[in-house]
């Protein structure tokens, strides 16, 4: 399909594509060294998330039940967002291709509102009606009564995410992936100290649980907004 996008709109023939195939191994070592702290830092991701369900497994059926709902819940509006991270991943690295470097923030500020927005009103609709949403689930009035202050912390979080994705891809967008890489192992630390304590030691409630969401993102926000505003990113733009 994108060969194809790329046939039609004539983008190969303006550049030049699939007209020549080379091994080049600076730019494999390039790519290699530019990847690597991206493919470790999605990969401490999922382990912390496996982490995670298995504590709340420890905490019963419903209570793996309610966890699984807000997973999903997560995944189906966390879409938008990283749709606008995404976004404004390709946005800053062609700002930066073409020294516009000045229209970086503006453009980031603009998807961060536009994503923000998004998830506000999702984050609105789901406390307004979360018997509804969770009634979807078809659990009963237990899943409903256990799933509702959960709800409520997910759609917290949802908002923080909103903010906190555009700009990590932010920083991606600007090729300097270590700055990811840091972030989201100091990220993981506090996220799985702080589950580990909560439902294992303290043995609280699931919601209390998923509070971890926020840490997560509040800890992976400060960073990447941090280094964005410094404007130390813009020294990579002269390479």
């Amino acid at each position: 399909m994108i060969y194809l996008v790329i046939h039609n709109q004539k983008i190969g023939a303006r550049f030049d594509l699939f007209k020549k195939f080379e091994l080049k191994l600076d730019y494999v070592k390039l790519i290699l060294v530019q990847s690597s702290p991206l493919i470790m830092q999605y990969m401490i991701s999922i382990i912390s998330w496996e982490f995670f369900y298995i504590l709340i497994e420890h905490r019963g059926e419903q209570s793996l039940a309610v966890s699984n709902a807000m997973r999903n819940i997560f995944g189906f509006f966390g879409c938008f967002t990283w749709a606008f991270g995404a976004t404004a991943n390709s946005m800053v690295s062609n700002l930066m291709g073409q020294n516009l470097n000045d229209q970086v923030p503006v453009v980031i500020n603009r998807i961060m509102m536009w994503s923000a927005g998004m998830a506000v009103f999702v984050c609105i609709v789901l406390n307004i009606f979360p018997t509804q949403v969770l009634s979807i689930y078809g659990q009963g009035p237990a899943f409903i009564e256990a799933g509702i202050p959960v709800l409520r912390i997910v759609s917290m979080a949802l908002v923080l995410m909103s903010v906190s994705v555009v700009w990590l891809n932010s920083v991606t967008g600007t090729g300097n992936t270590k700055v990811n890489l840091y972030s989201e192992f100091v990220a993981i630390i506090l996220y799985c100290s702080y589950v580990y304590t909560v439902l294992e030691h303290l043995k609280l409630t699931i919601e209390w649980g998923w509070m971890s969401e926020v840490i997560y993102w509040v800890t992976l926000f400060i960073p990447s907004f941090i280094y964005m505003k410094s404007g130390r990113w813009k020294k990579l733009a002269k390479y």
